[in-house]
Order: C-alpha cells, then structure tokens, then sequence
C-alpha cells in the first residue's frame, strides 16, 4: 500500500498520479477515436473536459452521500480521505455524462457519436484509476487466501494480516480488456450507439458481480449494495443503446 509518493520534499497522493495518468491516456486515446465520426480534436477535447469536470463533481457527491455517517464520525480524517480519494465511479459516470451532454446541447453536436469515442477513453482512465484504488487501499476486497490475494500492512485502511481479494486489479484488468474490445466494436461497426451499449453492459454486469468480492462500506439499498443497483440500472441504459432507440430518438428529432 502506497497512498503517498514522497518526490523529495512532496508528498503527492498516487490515486491523483494515476488519475492524471488515466486522463492524459484518455485524452490521447480521444483524439484517435473521434475520427470515427470525423469529430475534430477540439470538440473531442472540451467534450472530455466538461466529462472530466462533471464526473469528478459526481464522483465526490456520490461519495459523501454513501459515506456521510463514516465522515461525520471521523471528521478529522475526512478531509484527507476526500483529497487522496474518496469518490464513487458511479457519481463520476454520472456526472460526466451530464457533463458531455451539456456540452453537445451548447453546441448542437450529435451526443450519442461523442459517447461512442468517449466510452473506450473512459474504460482506459478507469483502469488506470483501479490501480490508483490499489495503492490508496480503497475499494479492497473479501478476505481471500488463494491465488493473488492482498495484504495490507498494519495501519492501512483495510483490513491488515489477512489475505483480501484483490477486487480493484481484476477490475483494472477487466476494463483494459475491455478498452480493447470497445476500441474494436466503434471501428467496425457503423450504428451509433452501439459502442455505448456495449460499454454499459459490461461495465455494469462486471461491476454487479465484483461487488461481491468488495468489503469496503458503499451504502446499500435493500438487499443490494449502491453500486450493484445502479449497475442494475446502467445495464438497463446498455440495453436501450443496443436497442437502438437512442439513435431512433434522435433520428425522430431531427426530421422534427
């Protein structure tokens, strides 16, 4: 566990190295795949940084929301927690599609093209940011003692001298695979739409099952944890993008 990197005299949160990290690999990635729809960088560029802007707007209300009572009763460790981490992907995903949406209805662009180029960029900077999670010690996973499993040290965030599934790397994974195949699909195929769906799904059908293997608090509702409900949903908003009916929204508006 390495939450802090000591370069000389700074100290500087890993989780943030890795997010900037993340962000600039999705940035670059963003300007090849908005050739796709012939997108020009510039617009690629601000649509990434109203996402970035409104999905780490979510990411920290979410995460407050969830974990209120933990930062009402540690007052004194909230800031630092809310600093070198502290947010839930889901108000990120959110928030960030608010925020890419409201940067398409300014200037009249085709919402659901951006999607498609931003989704592979998105998958990539998540990957980036679970390894980030690692390092903090956020986000760890169900005592495990098999292959791969996780020990934190004494005084780190998660349980110490027991073995932890390591939750947040077979997410990294995952979402890297899942880059690949994203990356694949917006090339290959000619339906907008499609891409977004595809991501939807499998984002949330793998986050609804890693949750499961997850120990850290995240709120719940009913029987299910926050994030495996709105899993529920994304899956649901997967659906409709592979439905086509998005597209066929859109399409209806237009001639309108």
């Amino acid at each position: 566990m390495h939450p802090i990197i000591h370069f000389f005299n700074v100290a500087i949160p890993t989780f943030g190295v890795l997010f900037l990290l993340g962000t600039g690999a999705a940035f670059l990635l963003g300007v090849y795949t908005a050739r796709k729809y012939g997108i020009t960088t510039m617009d690629a560029m601000f649509f990434g940084l109203f996402g970035i802007i409104g999905g780490i707007s979510g990411a920290k209300i979410l995460y407050i929301i969830v974990d209120l009572p933990n930062l009402l009763a540690n007052p004194e460790t909230a800031l630092i927690r809310l600093a070198t981490g502290g947010a839930v992907f889901y108000g990120g995903l959110i928030g960030g599609i608010l925020g890419g949406y409201f940067y398409t209805r300014i200037y009249h662009l085709h919402a659901i093209q951006f999607f498609d180029i931003a989704v592979p960029c998105l998958a990539l900077a998540q990957a980036f940011g679970r390894i980030g999670c690692f390092f903090n010690g956020c986000c760890y996973g169900i005592p495990y003692e098999g292959i791969g499993a996780v020990y934190y040290p004494v005084g780190a965030y998660p349980p110490s001298g027991i073995g932890l599934f390591p939750a947040q790397l077979s997410e990294s994974v995952f979402l890297f695979i899942l880059t690949l195949v994203l990356i694949t699909v917006l090339w290959k195929s000619n339906v907008p739409g499609l891409t977004t769906g595809v991501y939807l799904l499998a984002s949330g059908l793998f986050r609804f099952i890693n949750e499961f293997f997850r120990a850290d608090p995240r709120g719940a509702i009913g029987f299910l944890s926050t994030s495996q409900f709105i899993s529920l949903l994304v899956i649901g908003l997967g659906l409709l993008f592979v439905m086509k009916i998005p597209q066929q929204l859109y399409e209806k508006q237009i001639k309108q």
